[in-house]
């Protein structure tokens, strides 16, 4: 565990909060408030930003949303993952599908807990996956069970795989971008392409992958890895 600053003794945990909802932020910086073994090293309000604190700050754990502007929460977790910095993932994210369970592990996550119930095990997962364990909160695990028997990583992925072909090549663009975090317009400007061209493209993707979320788009391309 990192110990950087003058006050952080060698047994802190250090934790940067990512999430672009502030009240989030606060309630979560409140809820630790009072844990002695927990310090707070920083925030982030996007993706991008989540990143960029891990270079800073290099704390033990970030508390990372999967829907945040700038990259999505997953996008995020896997550059972090990448970076080699020993830097470990919690999802805290209000988003319960199964999908995004299973993408944030596959891009790199060590634990998963839903907002809703973050006052029973946010504390226990930090605990947990700070120790190099991984942790998935006891009211998702129906669901990662359910995910396992259902065939294991490598059907899911070749499932996504499967359900992203029903995309045409421009869609499956427009999917990849989805994937980074882009924004409408974003999307538009790289593909060459009106606003109103993208969003039609979006609503045949939602269409014909079955979700209705852009977080769900981002979590299949990632699935499909």
């Amino acid at each position: 565990m990192s110990s950087d600053g003058p006050h952080a003794s060698p047994a802190t945990i250090t934790v940067v909060i990512a999430d672009d909802d502030p009240m989030v932020r606060n309630q979560v910086r409140f809820l630790l408030d009072t844990n002695d073994s927990v310090r707070i090293a920083g925030e982030a309000a996007d993706g991008h930003q989540a990143v960029a604190a891990v270079a800073a700050h290099r704390p033990d754990l970030v508390l990372m949303d999967v829907s945040m502007p700038g990259i999505s929460g997953i996008e995020a977790t896997r550059a972090i993952a990448a970076t080699g910095a020993g830097t470990r993932v919690i999802a805290l994210t209000a988003l319960g599908h199964d999908d995004v369970l299973m993408g944030m592990l596959a891009a790199g996550a060590a634990g998963f807990v839903p907002k809703e119930y973050a006052i029973e095990d946010l504390e226990a997962a930090i605990t947990c996956v700070a120790r190099g364990d991984s942790y998935v909160s006891p009211h998702c695990q129906p669901a990662l069970i359910r995910q396992l028997t259902q065939g294991g990583a490598h059907a899911g992925r070749d499932q996504a795989r499967q359900q992203l072909s029903s995309l045409s090549d421009r869609e499956r663009e427009v999917a990849n971008h989805v994937a980074t975090g882009a924004k409408t317009a974003q999307i538009a400007s790289a593909l060459y392409v009106s606003e109103s061209t993208v969003k039609s493209q979006l609503d045949s993707i939602r269409t014909k992958l079955g979700v209705s979320s852009r977080e769900e788009i981002a979590v299949l391309v990632e699935r499909a890895r």
